[in-house]
């Protein structure tokens, strides 16, 4: 397997293996998520049958006691008037109105202001836009608290009304099985917010004692108040709401159990799939810095003899691909050799002749241009390829001013040493020249400088 099949294949490892636990992660976040919505969901549905378990039930009775009104309650109002003091309810009292709320009678007469106020009750609104069993409001009646039920039938003069209260320890007796819900505290409201029927003790007739609780209750109908969970629900037949509450840890009690153990696990998963991770990163430097160690000169960090003779075929094949005389550019090569290398390295010894080496190369990597590519050659010599030149006297130019700057005095362990470079150019003709013939040719270019006196540039003119 080459170099660079191992480095992408242990790249695309660790980007398996990171994916592979950001997946796990957000699934498992998602999973936890989705289990705590589904605890609340089904509170809320528990709550939802229950308010509907309530209005069922007191709706429950609508038959019967429109039956009983049309039999007791059908005859004129003079008729209705004889009837008075004849027990004909197990009330405290009862009335009848008309569709319009207007007092019929009531009986006893004592509560004919009762009766008279019956109209602006919300049970008597859903009465009679529903014509169905409603109830209203609770309120304060000689014998505690009360709500108001309201039975609309048919008389022959068009609808009645029959009003009876109802004790709120009646309908405590009533509702109590649609309340019973282990760790859940409930609690019937009317339309004002006051409390009708509750299973933690507060008395019939009072705002909810939980004033965060009440102000949530305006605005929504399921939330968190506090440390609990609540849930309210409409009872139909009515302006009432069930409201149930329960401790959130207490209902997300298993699933955060079960979550806690998900999360360890993830953990001992994440933390196996980091050391992979790691190892893989570790190995892909590692295989990087082998990369650049086998196509880098150990010397001088330029690119070695193997790279640059890579990157002259690239040039060379992109160049063959464009048309002739296009505005990629010409390509170039300039071979270099420098003059009065060896004395320096004999004089001062090879420690001396390295550090040169080095100034060398950065000199010429500060003076080519971006596009340009230095590499060592072999030795004291070095090779420059240029793309993209407008013109052959573009690389003459080029070549002019590395030659200058290589040219400039030196320090080398204290001592200052002046060497020159000779230096061959030969252009990538629009005909077909191959990667090494261009090579040679400014290698032949570079005989030439150094034969005519060396410090020379020379352009490879053939023959």
């Amino acid at each position: 397997m080459t170099s660079w099949a191992s480095r992408l294949s242990i790249g695309v490892a660790v980007l398996l293996s990171a994916a592979l636990v950001t997946g796990a992660g957000l699934y498992l976040a998602r999973t936890t998520s989705g289990a705590r919505a589904g605890v609340l969901a089904d509170f809320d549905a528990r709550a939802r049958v229950a308010g509907q378990l309530i209005g069922g039930t007191l709706g429950a009775s609508d038959a019967k006691t429109r039956a009983v009104a049309v039999t007791q309650f059908s005859g004129t109002p003079a008729q209705l008037r004889a009837q008075l003091g004849t027990p004909a309810l197990d009330t405290a009292w009862y009335a009848v109105l008309d569709a319009d709320g207007g007092l019929l009678v009531a009986d006893p007469v004592t509560a004919t202001a009762s009766a008279r106020a019956a109209p602006v009750d919300s049970g008597f609104r859903i009465a009679a836009s529903t014509g169905r069993l409603a109830f209203g409001d609770v309120r304060d009646g000689d014998d505690g608290p009360a709500v108001l039920a309201f039975q609309p039938f048919e008389a022959p003069d068009g609808v009645r009304m029959v009003v009876v209260p109802i004790p709120v320890s009646e309908l405590s007796v009533i509702v109590s099985g649609a309340l019973g819900v282990s760790a859940a505290t409930s609690h019937v409201i009317d339309g004002a917010g006051r409390v009708i029927v509750s299973t933690d003790g507060t008395a019939p007739g009072v705002p909810l004692p939980d004033q965060a609780l009440a102000g949530a209750l305006r605005t929504h109908t399921s939330g968190v108040t506090g440390d609990d969970y609540f849930s309210a629900h409409a009872v139909a037949g009515s302006d009432w709401r069930l409201v149930m509450t329960a401790p959130q840890a207490s209902l997300l009690a298993p699933v955060e159990s079960t979550g806690r153990v998900a999360w360890q696990l993830f953990a001992a998963f994440a933390a196996a799939m980091l050391a992979i991770v790691l190892i893989g990163l570790s190995a892909l430097a590692r295989s990087a810095r082998l990369a650049r160690a086998r196509l880098h000169d150990a010397l001088t960090g330029l690119p070695n003899r193997a790279l640059i003779l890579e990157r002259v075929d690239e040039a060379v094949a992109a160049r063959r691909r464009t048309r002739p005389g296009g505005s990629e550019g010409m390509v170039a090569v300039l071979f270099l050799d420098l003059d009065g290398f060896k004395p320096v390295n004999d004089a001062y010894g090879h420690a001396a002749g390295d550090a040169l080496l080095k100034q060398v190369a950065a000199r010429l990597t500060d003076t080519i241009r971006p596009e340009d590519t230095a590499g060592r050659f072999g030795g004291d010599e070095f090779l420059v390829l240029c793309r993209g030149l407008p013109d052959r006297d573009d690389a003459r130019a080029i070549a002019d001013r590395i030659r200058r700057r290589i040219s400039e005095p030196y320090d080398v362990g204290g001592h200052t040493v002046i060497i020159g470079a000779s230096i061959g150019i030969a252009v990538l003709d629009d005909g077909a020249q191959e990667p090494d013939a261009l090579i040679h040719s400014a290698d032949l270019a570079l005989y030439r400088a150094k034969e005519g006196g060396r410090g020379r540039v020379e352009v490879f003119t053939g023959g």
